[in-house]
């Protein structure tokens, strides 16, 4: 089965669009957890303000969440 998973991200230029394309037998959550893993890292503060904490890209993109299509 192929999954089309949208990955939602702020950055500081509004919510950027990243489609990945995969074909998994898996469910769409495991692969977008997979991608999360493989590109962002986690942060439980950012500047010393946890309320900033989240998934982040190396460009500073906190991520929002995906959609499975």
């Amino acid at each position: 089965m192929k999954y089309i998973v949208i990955i939602l991200l702020l950055s500081t230029n509004g919510i950027d669009i990243e489609k990945v394309n995969l074909k998994h037998n898996g469910n769409c959550d495991g692969i977008a957890n997979a991608w999360v893993d493989v590109n962002m890292k986690y942060y439980s503060e950012r500047n010393k303000d946890p309320k900033l904490q989240g998934w982040y890209d190396d460009e500073g993109k906190l991520l929002l969440g995906w959609i499975c299509d």
